[in-house]
């Protein structure tokens, strides 16, 4: 009887738990117009971060938010070529333009998946900032290994609003070995199509730097470049 009531628990205890993170998550509808902030933020979730500032160069700021999910649900994620399966609080980017004819904000675009969640319990939450500045969306995110690695990165990704749409024109990436303490500084600009590379090590001020040209024909954009670390931009490095 014991055993056959322990086997009634577990099984009541494995439907809870699909009850819970079984279901398959379907990201938010987002209305497409509102008068502030928290118009745009759905039920079940919270604001995670927000930047305001001119986008589109009509003299009126605009809003870029970060949303993210109240409870962790189960989510199926794609990680070096192989499904993975993560409980996390998913997050969603949110950029909204000011129309000052109605006095309110419009959606103009959505990334479910730009944001990196936090679902890895060996590294820090990698979100870092956003923030609007001369036009320019910059994302920041930062990668901290508490095991499993002795590199550390902050990574941050430049996009511009322009032809109806936000591109990528730039992205830096400052890494540092916490072994050997070398350091590597790599900046992109993608509309001069040129990478500066700077190398040297946190025991001195001296640095290497080396130029090389990219080969991009086209700019990406939030629908093209939807996750970071996903772009293999050269040989072996993802961006």
């Amino acid at each position: 009887m014991c055993n056959l009531m322990r086997q009634i628990t577990t099984t009541i205890f494995i439907l809870m738990l699909g009850m819970v993170y079984g279901q398959e998550f379907v990201y938010p509808s987002i209305v497409t117009q509102g008068k502030n902030i928290n118009s745009f933020v759905p039920d079940g979730w919270k604001l995670l971060d927000s930047a305001k500032g001119d986008l589109n160069k009509d003299n009126h700021d605009d809003i870029a938010l970060i949303i993210q999910h109240k409870d962790s649900v189960s989510l199926v994620v794609k990680e070096f070529g192989e499904n993975e399966t993560v409980i996390t609080q998913p997050r969603v980017l949110i950029i909204l333009f000011y129309n000052p004819t109605k006095n309110n904000y419009f959606l103009k675009e959505k990334s479910n998946s730009f944001i990196l969640n936090d679902d890895n319990s060996n590294m820090d939450d990698p979100y870092e900032d956003i923030s609007i500045n001369k036009g320019v969306l910059k994302i920041d995110f930062h990668i901290f290994m508490n095991m499993g690695g002795w590199g550390m990165s902050s990574n941050i990704y430049k996009f511009r609003y322009q032809k109806n749409e936000f591109v990528l024109i730039g992205a830096d990436c400052f890494s540092t070995n916490r072994g050997s303490g070398a350091t590597e500084d790599t900046s992109y600009n993608f509309l001069t199509n040129k990478v500066k590379v700077s190398t040297g090590s946190i025991e001195s001020d001296e640095e290497k730097v080396l130029w090389r040209t990219l080969k991009i024909k086209k700019l990406k954009t939030f629908k093209t470049f939807t996750k970071p670390f996903t772009w293999e931009i050269e040989k072996d490095i993802f961006l």
